[in-house]
């Protein structure tokens, strides 16, 4: 009688145990970029600003203006902040042709030619697409003169599925086209005013040069 009570506790505690999740582990890719050669310009891309909703292992569903979902058997392999600054920085490499792309929080050799720091606001797969919303602020000290230019991008694409895999590629093939615009933001690559008129997405860029002025003595 004993034995049957132990069999029949083991077989209780076996059904109640929880199903362990068979997860998929998503990565960003920067795909087949040709690699670079050149040495410049020095570029110091910082660490990427992204909502806090954003910074969670599992993918993220929106299902509505109010509501997300996330998809425990679904995870970004990588802090998703971390993958998009690795994916800018090596197609920025690869655009621009140059090695010296230089990812936060490592240090450069010698000062950077850019600073560029990028918001990430949106970037999530939402009825059938995936979406992106960001802007991307170029820096350049030019003698007693800042040049600032903004590049503000919108962009969204089909999925071919919902499956993991077309999702996570869908979202790099966003980025790709980001670092295109970011590039064409640097006024040595094209002209400012004309970038908005190269592309067909909602793509915005400014160019601001502020001087710099020594505080007086008190």
């Amino acid at each position: 009688m004993r034995s049957l009570i132990v069999v029949l506790v083991i077989l209780t505690l076996q059904g109640c145990a929880p199903t362990s999740l068979n997860i998929q582990h998503l990565q960003l890719s920067a795909g087949n970029a040709p690699m670079a050669v050149g040495e410049s310009p020095v570029i110091v891309l910082d660490g990427i600003d992204i909502p806090d909703y954003l910074l969670r292992d599992e993918l993220l569903y929106r299902e509505s203006e109010f509501t997300v979902r996330y998809d425990a058997a679904r995870r970004w392999a990588e802090p998703l902040d971390l993958g998009i600054q690795r994916v800018l920085g090596r197609r920025l490499e690869s655009i621009l042709d140059t090695q010296r792309v230089i990812l936060f929080p490592d240090a450069t050799a010698r000062p950077a030619d850019w600073q560029l720091r990028v918001t990430i606001e949106e970037f999530e797969a939402v009825n059938g697409v995936v979406r992106i919303a960001a802007e991307g602020r170029w820096e350049q000290e030019n003698g007693d003169s800042i040049i600032r230019e903004s590049v503000v991008y919108e962009d969204t694409l089909p999925l071919d599925s919902t499956s993991g895999d077309d999702i996570a590629k869908a979202m790099s093939k966003l980025l790709w086209t980001f670092a295109e615009e970011l590039a064409a933001g640097i006024a040595e690559v094209a002209p400012a005013a004309t970038v908005g008129a190269q592309t067909g997405r909602n793509t915005n860029v400014e160019t601001v040069i502020e001087t710099v002025s020594e505080t007086p003595p008190q």
